[in-house]
C-alpha cells in the first residue's frame, strides 16, 4: 500500500500526539492495538477533522488505520467533486 497524505498525516499525529511508537504506526495497525482508549479516539476524531478537513463521526477501535486513512482520502476525493 502506497502512502497518502490522510496517512501520513494520522501516522504524525499519532507519533508526536499520541506517543505512540513509530514502529508500531503501520496501515494494517488495528486502533486498539495503538492502546488508543475511547478518550483518545475521540480526540483522534478532532484531530482528523481539524488537520486532514474530514468529519469522521465513529472510529472503531478494531479499524485500522489504513482504514481510516482510506475513509479521509474518500472524504477529500468526494468534498473535491462538490
Amino acid at each position: 500500500m502506497s502512502s497518502s497524505q490522510s496517512y501520513d498525516i494520522l501516522h504524525a499525529c499519532l507519533i508526536t500526539e499520541f506517543d505512540v511508537a513509530p514502529e508500531r504506526v503501520r496501515p494494517d495497525a488495528t486502533l486498539a492495538s495503538l492502546e488508543l482508549d475511547s478518550l483518545a479516539l475521540v480526540e483522534l476524531s478532532l484531530l482528523v477533522e481539524e488537520r486532514i478537513g474530514v468529519t469522521v463521526a465513529d472510529i472503531r477501535p478494531d479499524g485500522t488505520l489504513g482504514e481510516l486513512a482510506a475513509f479521509a482520502d474518500a472524504g477529500l476525493a468526494a468534498g473535491a467533486l462538490s
